[in-house]
């Protein structure tokens, strides 16, 4: 049976979900305390693979619900889930319960007191219901949840794991490091009944002063023999399958065993060789996740449906983008899942997979396939998609077109709308064919760093600074641009202009912000024509302390106001200007 979607109610912090539509991969992205983890954790409760799992606790019912829910006869479901069936499940059924009508899907619902209700999209004859339901039940697919992945140490005392292995009653963390451990031995070949075997053997040879008989020695050394080709055709398999997944350098993997210890070492691709310890929280953890998950996955987990709690966190970008990579062949044998507030974790080009949570005004999360957010609330939970598409388009956009560094981002903001002017202009005119430009707001302290992530090929990009920068003008002339001076430009170069504030007509500022302004400065105001903007606000405002992002809300408040039909027409006086201005940036 193929999950096709789900729905939560009354749990947690989910009074109704909605239905969500599920993939072969399914990612839910949103902030923390959105309710991801939540949304979980329902669908792990509808069946859990492990049985010890299958419990529904107080902690489970919505807070604010809490006391309407325990007060009524009849428990409400908190989890649906509607199945494709594959054909194997219809031969099941089919040989189980001759004479049904024939059906494709089925949807599965549990409810708060643990018991399930199965609804068919046919009239099922009721002496099959109850049987039919049972089995529909037993054949649908578990689901694992998994939130810690248990990353392995460098140096693994068995002895002490061994007299674990069968223990309950343990920590979160020791329980699932045990698994990962588990999984460890499985793959190289090892199991724990081998271990309690050849403890005693193997021990012999840590204690060199101990007298062995001839027979001892040679069960010694057949065991070592045994235990080292198992160890060396692990490593060679790790390192093989490993370096399959993992982009970010090429690694080599070693285990050493001496009868009580497991060690674990990784040499890089610069020869150095050091404990697992000694490497990256990312490399240790993909390692574990990439055990855990090939093995589960593959020997006990067929058909299940894996859920995965901010995977790939402690992991760079790219190497999240090879965990995603990952996820897809993994989601050949079993679906996924997963939760991420990260960038890199979200493909743009398969937003259709892609959920977002949010929570509204009431503290209940809310589930979301669209993208066009309207809240604060939702816009929070969609920066992840935003920041990845914006990634994809920043890329596409640095390989064609020139960059141009402003301090400020409220030079951004008239640039952009500037070039589009003069775009538009040249298409009905043909006046004008403007370069292809993007600018780049970096602040003043961040200018100097950015100029060099921008350069390429040994081409440093433009920078554009108005008449109160000259200092830092001077700086580049002496330092990073010493032999690019042409590309260092200041507005001053196109004419009385200081800012790019005095290329807009005062009567727009009074239009589209006289408000602000007033709030500002204090007063009425009233400004001269061709005088610096800014000189004159900061004399309006007598000392009065300016708000930080001041320039910021009056370029967006004037080009607001400049985009409306017809209103472009204010900046045709300052064209000439705008236009010396723009060439500045083709050289």
């Amino acid at each position: 049976m193929k999950l096709t979607k789900f729905r939560v109610q009354n749990f947690k912090s989910f009074i109704d979900s909605g239905w969500i539509d599920c993939k072969d991969v399914t990612a839910v992205a949103g902030v923390n305390e959105a309710g991801k983890s939540n949304l979980l954790k329902a669908l792990w409760k509808l069946k859990p693979a492990f049985k010890s799992d299958n419990k529904i606790v107080r902690s489970d019912l919505p807070i604010d619900r809490f006391e309407e829910i325990m007060e009524k006869n009849l428990m409400p479901e908190f989890i649906s889930a509607r199945f494709k069936l594959r054909p194997f499940d219809k031969e099941q059924i089919n040989s189980a319960f001759e004479g049904l009508p024939d059906f494709n899907e089925v949807e599965v619902s549990r409810f708060l007191d643990g018991h399930y209700s199965v609804k068919f999209p046919v009239e099922i004859p009721k002496q099959f219901l109850s049987g039919l339901s049972e089995l529909i039940v037993k054949i649908m697919p578990g689901f694992v949840f998994y939130g810690n992945y248990g990353n392995l140490d460098s140096n693994i005392y068995l002895p002490q794991m061994i007299a674990k292995f069968n223990k309950n009653g343990v920590n979160a963390i020791s329980k699932s490091k045990r698994r990962t451990i588990k999984l460890l031995l499985m793959y190289i070949g090892i199991t724990p009944e081998m271990l309690a075997c050849d403890a005693s053997v193997l021990a012999t040879a840590t204690r060199t002063s101990m007298k062995i008989s001839t027979e001892q020695l040679h069960n010694l050394v057949l065991t070592k023999e045994r235990y080292a080709n198992l160890l060396r055709s692990a490593g060679e398999r790790l390192t093989r399958e490993f370096n399959q997944w993992w982009r970010q350098g090429t690694y080599k993997f070693e285990f050493a065993f001496d009868g009580e210890n497991l060690a674990i070492f990784v040499t890089d691709d610069r020869g150095i060789r050091a404990p697992l310890d000694d490497r990256s929280i990312g490399i240790q953890w993909f390692l574990s996740f990439f055990l855990v998950f090939t093995l589960e996955s593959q020997l006990f987990y067929a058909n299940a449906v894996m859920l995965l709690d901010e995977s790939g966190a402690t992991l760079h970008g790219l190497a999240q983008k090879d965990l995603l990579r990952f996820f897809d062949e993994l989601a050949k044998t079993n679906q996924i899942i997963y939760t991420t507030h990260s960038s890199y974790m979200l493909p743009t080009t398969q937003l259709d997979r892609t959920k977002i949570v949010y929570k509204d005004e009431k503290g209940h999360s809310i589930v979301s396939n669209n993208f066009n957010a309207t809240t604060a609330l939702e816009e929070a939970s969609m920066m992840p998609i935003n920041t990845s598409l914006g990634i994809q388009i920043s890329d596409d956009l640095l390989q064609d077109c020139t960059p141009v560094v402003v301090i400020d981002e409220a030079d951004r903001i008239y640039l952009n709308y500037f070039k589009g002017y003069l775009n538009r202009r040249a298409l009905t005119k043909q006046e004008h064919i403007i370069h292809p430009v993007v600018f780049v707001h970096a602040g003043e302290s961040g200018l100097a760093g950015t100029c060099q992530m921008l350069t390429k090929n040994d081409t440093l990009p433009c920078v554009l600074l108005d008449a109160y920068h000259f200092k830092l003008i001077e700086s580049l002339y002496a330092s990073t641009y010493k032999n690019n001076k042409r590309k260092v430009i200041s507005i001053t170069n196109c004419g009385w202009w200081k800012t790019l504030e005095d290329f807009v007509p005062l009567e727009i500022f009074a239009n589209a912000c006289g408000a602000y302004i007033a709030d500002i400065v204090g007063q009425s105001f009233s400004m001269q024509h061709n005088q610096p903007f800014l000189e004159q606000l900061k004399k309006l405002a007598n000392s009065k302390p300016m708000p930080a992002d001041f320039r910021e809300q009056i370029a967006t408040k004037v080009v607001a106001f400049l985009s409306r039909e017809g209103n472009d027409r204010y900046i045709r006086a300052s064209e000439d200007g705008l236009v010396k201005l723009f060439d500045f940036f083709s050289i």
